[in-house]
């Protein structure tokens, strides 16, 4: 009768069979991260920059940066409105430059946008000049309505910029910001004194 071979002794009682090697678990990001490069890449190529909330100003040129036709070219002096932004929210404004009529006004709709609204309507006998096409036609055949804004010292910017507001919004072709100086504020004590003396003797 034949002997049945257990497997026991002489080294052959080791359990399982041989070791299976293990799989590295390291994934190579080099692929994803090339992807990763090239996507951003493409939307900052591609982006636009936002410019909501930004308003472009386009200053006037110096006047011996004009030609000379233009430098001897008279401006109307009733074409001009300034407004004066002064402090406490307060806006003067007046019309030419000499013999002028200072008005004080806010910003409600009934104050400086009504103001404004007049002043570029004119008198209503004449056509804007920047609503028809004007070329060949003699200055004094259209209105061309022109502001000029001045802020004192102890004015706030706010102020300023809701004043911009206001030209864009009422359509105001012509605009200029300019300094406040000394002639203005003589100009202008100078012509409330002759009001409150006619106001006396009236």
């Amino acid at each position: 009768m034949a002997d049945l071979d257990t497997g026991g002794g002489g080294g052959h009682g080791k359990k399982g069979g041989p070791k299976t090697k293990k799989k590295s678990t390291k994934i190579d990001m080099t692929a994803m991260v090339d992807v990763a490069f090239l996507l951003l890449t493409f939307f900052v190529l591609t982006a636009t920059m936002s410019s909501e909330g930004v308003k472009e100003m386009i200053m006037p040129p110096k006047l011996d940066e004009l030609p000379e036709d233009e430098q001897k070219k008279k401006i109307v002096e009733d074409k001009i409105m300034t407004i004066v932004l002064d402090e406490n929210d307060q806006i003067q404004y007046y019309i030419g430059i000499t013999d002028i009529e200072i008005k004080n006004t806010d910003f409600s709709e009934e104050g400086l946008r009504k103001a404004i609204m007049v002043h570029l309507r004119g008198d209503g006998t004449k056509p804007r000049c920047d609503e028809v096409d004007n070329q060949g036609l003699n200055e004094n055949k259209c209105w061309d309505p022109i502001f000029v804004i001045k802020a004192k010292k102890n004015s706030r910017y706010r102020n300023l910029v809701d004043l911009l507001d206001e030209m864009t919004v009422t359509g105001a072709p012509k605009y200029a910001i300019d300094k406040y100086t000394d002639d203005d504020s003589v100009r202008i004590e100078q012509a409330l004194e002759a009001a409150a003396l006619e106001a006396e003797e009236g």
